[in-house]
Order: C-alpha cells, then structure tokens, then sequence
C-alpha cells in the first residue's frame, strides 16, 4: 500500500512507520489521518507483522494538528464541515489505539497537542532527551478535551496531573516525562533506533496469539470492573492454551531452553 504523509518499512516481524512530512514537523493534516486509519488494515492484513514502532522524520516527532490544513479550516468551515475534520482526526487516534498488534513510540523530538496523543495512543513510548510534550489546546482558546486526550492522559499520569497538562497547556521534558509515567525510558538521540527495535524485537519474537491477546484485555481492563475483566482473561487465555506457541512454550520451559515461537 503507498502512502504519502507515511514511510513504512517492514523488516523481521516488525513494521517501522515514520510520519513523514519534517518540514511541517510532521503536523497531522487530513491526509495522514486518513493514511494512520488505512494503516491499521493494512499492518493487521500482513501476519507477519508483530510490532510496530512509530517515529517522526527529522526533529519533530509531530508538532500536532497542521495550522493550514485543520486548524485554520477549522475557523473558517461550517459547523458541520468542523465536526467532520474532526472526527476524521478522531478515526485517526482510535485507528492507532485499536492496533491488534504492540506499538512503541520512539519520540525523536517535540510531541505537541494531537503529536503528544499520537505518541499517548500507542503502548510504549521511549524518547530522546531532548524531547518535549505539552498538550497545547488551551492556548489556541480550545478545551484540553481533543485528541483523545482526555481519555489517554488521565489513565497514563494519573487524574491530578493530567488536569494540570491540560489547564495549563504547559510543556514538560522528558525527565518530568519519565517521572509522571508518560514516558517509559529515555534515551540518548543516536540510541533511540537501536533502543526502539530492540524492544520491538523482544516483543515480535514473543508468542504472536498470547500479544495479541494480551494488547486486547489491557485496553478492555479500563473500562471493566474486575469481575468482567477476570471473565474476558479467561475466554483469551483458553484460546492462547490452544496454540502451538502454548506447547512450545511448556516443552521450553522442561527443556530449559529460549522458546521459539512461531506466531500459531
């Protein structure tokens, strides 16, 4: 599948995706919107794609929404031309969420407003050490309630903390990063490509099923009492019990060897 605002590169299991656009600081316009929700059919067609690590080409992960493309359109369209633009945007952020497959965010730089959900939507984010993020809404006189925001801040920081992003708009590094959870590990900026397929890699070579599984009943586990999420753990995991990375797995473990898992 060609893309325009995307560079996908596929290589052992895993599916490097770069936003592509550096010289708007990779800015979401409508375009790649469109191109993130075909992304997600496109990667979960191909089995052999067991992670993905999304990054942002040249020094900016993303800056956020295109000032021309959405934002300025946003002024100036009808009422219901601006709830399609953003609904679209929205397809966009619950597309990368819902990946069936583990995705890290390897953030090379500035993660703005709709930037820094990008990089929220996805499972793991390691970054640079000079990155920022800041959810910006507020100082364009728009509510922090954008992106997905609201839904994907509060679980990851924590209710006191994500008011405070969000009220404020101010940015943090990414040592305050790191410290609030919102980042999993920081890394030099040569190191960021060798940190983010390593890790990838542990993931790909793990039992495709049981990750798959596992990615499901973590985003189901938030919106579920106990009761309900011990009765989806179970109907998930009897399927993994089923799989031939399952015995693999067992007979591994006897033999006191490294499994190998071949995705069945």
């Amino acid at each position: 599948m060609e893309y325009e605002t995307l560079a996908v590169e596929r290589r052992d299991g895993i599916a490097l995706v770069t936003m592509n656009r550096p010289e708007k600081l990779n800015a979401l316009d409508r375009r790649m919107c469109r191109e993130i929700i075909r992304l997600r059919e496109d990667l979960e067609n191909d089995d052999d794609v067991r992670a993905v690590i999304l990054t942002g080409a040249g020094r900016a992960f993303s800056s956020g929404g295109d000032i021309q493309d959405i934002m300025v359109r946003l002024v100036n369209d009808t009422v219901k031309e601006k709830e399609e633009t953003i609904r679209l945007a929205d397809q966009a952020f619950l597309h990368l969420k819902m990946m069936e497959v583990p995705t890290i965010a390897a953030v090379n730089g500035v993660a703005a407003g709709g930037g820094c959900c990008l990089a929220m939507a996805c499972d793991i984010r390691i970054a640079v050490e000079d990155a920022k993020f800041a959810l910006v809404f507020v100082h364009r006189g728009l509510s922090g309630a954008d992106a997905g925001a609201t839904y994907f801040l509060p679980r990851i920081v924590g209710s006191g903390w994500a008011a405070e992003l969000l009220f404020t708009g101010d940015f943090i590094d990414v040592h305050q990063a790191e410290k609030l959870g919102l980042v999993n590990h920081v890394v030099a900026s040569q190191d960021l490509m060798e940190a983010s397929w390593a890790l990838a890699r542990r993931i790909a070579d793990g039992p495709a099923v049981g990750m798959r599984m596992t990615k499901r009943a973590l985003g189901r586990s938030i919106m579920s009492g106990l009761a309900d999420q011990l009765d989806f753990e179970a109907a998930v995991q009897t399927i993994c019990f089923q799989t031939e990375d399952h015995q693999e797995g067992v007979r591994s473990f006897i033999e006191k060897r490294e499994p190998q898992f071949k995705g069945r």
